[in-house]
């Protein structure tokens, strides 16, 4: 058998052991610092900053999110509703257009010929420059945002049974959709 002593001279005397022994010891290093699980903190974050749009979330959800949120607030607000959840349906996205520094320029030229005939041109020229933030990034707006074809209310009320009629007549003056669009469920509980 061997001795601890033995052990340790055989590692001193042997440089490439050495060496192959601390590459095992970084690969084993980085491996756990792989399979480290970062999302606790992220989703720390991304909680509290629900509300402010972030680039990699589409823009019809930050849409119907932060609509949806609206009419969950207004409707709250109605005698006898104790908890309420809103689900929109948007038949497209919404179409996002750069925003233009524009320049434009009119030219008109008076010609007269050798036969005493006149000829006008006119020459117009626009520029469009699209303007950046200052973390150069293009600034764009919403110029047409989505349809909602349909509305979903999952709602816990107690008291008048009547408050399916008000919410159908709150949610289709609110969104400008028809009553068909709209399904309320009583929630569960």
């Amino acid at each position: 058998m061997f001795e601890k002593n033995n052990i340790f001279k055989v590692f001193k005397e042997n440089k490439k052991l050495v060496y192959a022994v601390n590459i095992l010891i970084i690969l084993v290093a980085i491996s756990v610092l792989l399979k480290f699980d970062t999302s606790k903190f992220t989703n720390e974050t991304s909680k509290n900053s629900a509300l402010i749009p972030q680039k990699n979330a589409t823009q019809t959800d930050e849409y119907t999110y932060l609509l949806e949120k609206r009419v969950e607030e207004i409707l709250s607000k109605i005698e006898g509703v104790t908890s309420i959840d809103v689900m929109l349906y948007t038949k497209n996205t919404p179409q996002l257009e750069p925003v233009y520094d524009e320049n434009t320029s009119s030219e008109t030229d008076v010609e007269t010929g050798s036969d005493g005939i006149k000829r006008e041109v006119k020459r117009d020229t626009k520029q469009n420059k699209v303007i950046l933030s200052s973390g150069d990034e293009v600034v764009e707006k919403y110029y047409k945002y989505p349809e909602i074809s349909g509305v979903l209310i999952v709602v816990n009320y107690s008291g008048q049974q009547d408050i399916k009629t008000i919410l159908m007549n709150s949610v289709k003056t609110l969104l400008n959709i028809q009553i068909n669009d709209i399904e309320i469920v009583r929630a569960n509980g």
